[in-house]
């Protein structure tokens, strides 16, 4: 499982702009930061290469 919060403040991003680059509702990103919720399927894969793969976050992000 991986730590949604942990990882975009390892990336330096406000909630904002994290969850417009992944294209999902703050309030679905605090859910899964404060874990009632977890990223399941793309989102938990894409998640994933974020975390493994910072620039690709950083791509995601330009668009």
């Amino acid at each position: 499982m991986v730590e949604v919060k942990s990882i975009r403040l390892q990336l330096g991003a406000s909630q904002q702009e994290f969850a417009t680059a992944l294209g999902i509702g703050v309030d679905t990103l605090e859910s899964w930061e404060v874990k009632s919720r977890h990223p399941t399927g793309l989102s938990a894969k894409v998640l994933a290469t974020i975390r493994d793969n910072p620039e690709f976050y950083r791509a995601l992000a330009s668009h």
